[in-house]
């Protein structure tokens, strides 16, 4: 196992941002991303998410109170990405917990870190859940094979 070096340690310590994204909106000269790439990244966020929860939601609720939710986490979206955008604006943060930092102080920036460990934490065990599924039916698959292999060969020793 090779130890780090002081170097090492000091590139992990850089931001995540370069810092020309510091620069204000009108000190930019050509933007980091484009639209298409915000339009893929959120259609496959969306995607994801979809395949996961709106089955589940629709059983539990059934299909018109869970069509009410949906709606209802859209509108809560739209709110939420319009006071995004018009805060990173007007700040220099360049991250959700600067963002509600210079927005709400300290304690929304705490906020804000919190949310996002709940939801990783989250979608940690529905990833977990999927995989213990696969994990079932594939023993299953398998060990249906090995019953049929154990027929016509006798036990395998």
């Amino acid at each position: 196992m090779k130890i780090p070096s002081p170097s090492n340690i000091t590139e992990a310590l850089e931001p995540l941002l370069s810092p020309d994204c510091e620069q204000s909106a009108e000190d930019r000269s050509a933007p980091n991303g484009s639209i298409s790439g915000a339009v893929f990244n959120i259609s496959t966020t969306m995607i994801g998410a979809g395949i996961m929860s709106v089955p589940a939601t629709m059983k539990v609720l059934g299909i018109i109170p869970g069509f009410l939710v949906i709606v209802l986490v859209a509108l809560i979206t739209d709110v939420t990405v319009e006071f995004m955008l018009r805060y990173t604006i007007s700040g220099k943060s360049t991250t959700y917990a600067g963002m509600m930092g210079e927005s709400f102080g300290s304690v929304g920036s705490l906020a804000v870190k919190i949310c996002v460990l709940i939801t990783n934490f989250g979608i940690l065990i529905i990833y977990l859940i999927i995989l213990g599924n696969f994990l079932i039916l594939l023993f299953e698959f398998l060990s249906m094979h090995i019953i049929v292999i154990n027929f016509f060969f006798g036990t395998l020793r």
